[in-house]
């Protein structure tokens, strides 16, 4: 079993595992609810009995958060890169915009990039059979970049989700369920605690607590991170708006964040 589970929301960074719904245990103390609301995202932290595994669970995680951050932060800085590198190639050519052949020599993420933002900023012309339909600006037709498209919508939708209601975080510990606390955005927390819990079993729920606003945390940076990065990239389309840029941007920010993901596998 994954020591972190979440249920009604997904993790694009990768910390959180996808679970479906399960019956909360019934803490037999007053009248609180056997599950969470509807549409309430739900955070399930799976710890072994020993003290020390567990603990070496969230260091492993804060260390994933660590070059996470580290891995956005570096985001702005490789586009500045980028666009000044892209833009002195244009200056010696007859284009105002980059074409194929000026992409060779950008290899990983940012070759990915440049191959969605041509896609996003060429109209076509597709002749239908019964008639041409013209797909203009607003509708880019390139599959690789509607996935993205839909990449980045479902990251907006659970943003919008997580913002919209309460997180509801349990903690286990060899199969017991120890905590149960729901937590608004700002952080605030209504904990409950079963009978036998021990100091430390509550220090660790406190640990989910914290890995769980976090992951919720990184979810908007990482959005603010897209945004921002859509706005440095536009100048290299030959068309488009900010807008058109986000799902190619977004699905960069996810190439470097699998890099982070591998080498936090290999360590």
């Amino acid at each position: 079993m994954p020591i972190f589970e979440s249920t009604g929301t997904n993790d694009p960074l990768g910390l959180w595992t996808s679970a479906p719904q399960t019956e909360a245990v019934h803490f037999g103390i007053g009248e609180e609810p056997d599950s969470p609301p509807q549409g309430e995202p739900v955070f399930r932290v799976n710890l072994p009995n020993s003290g020390e595994a567990a603990g070496d669970a969230f260091d492993s995680s804060e260390a994933y958060f660590e070059r996470v951050n580290a891995a956005l932060e570096d985001v702005p800085a490789r586009l500045d890169t980028l666009v000044s590198r892209m833009q002195a190639r244009q200056a010696t050519g007859d284009s105002v915009s980059f074409d194929v052949a000026s992409l060779e020599g950008e290899p990983g993420p940012e070759g990915d990039l440049l191959l969605l933002l041509e896609d996003a900023s060429r109209p076509e012309v597709v002749d239908a059979g019964a008639g041409m339909v013209h797909f203009g600006i607003e509708e880019p037709i390139s599959q690789a970049w509607q996935e993205a498209k839909a990449r980045f919508d479902a990251l907006l939708e659970q943003i919008n989700r997580e913002v919209l209601h309460f997180a509801w975080v349990e903690t286990k510990v060899d199969g017991q369920i120890i905590a149960r606390s729901e937590v608004d955005w700002s952080g605030d927390a209504t904990t409950l605690w079963a009978e036998t819990v021990s100091q430390e079993q509550k220090s660790l729920h406190h640990r989910a607590l914290t890995v769980a606003a976090r992951s919720r945390n990184m979810k908007l940076r990482l959005f603010v991170t897209v945004a921002g990065g859509a706005a440095k990239v536009t100048t290299l389309m030959a068309a488009g708006t900010p807008v058109l840029a986000l799902p190619a941007v977004y699905q960069y920010v996810m190439s470097i964040v699998k890099q982070v993901r591998q080498l936090q596998g290999v360590s």
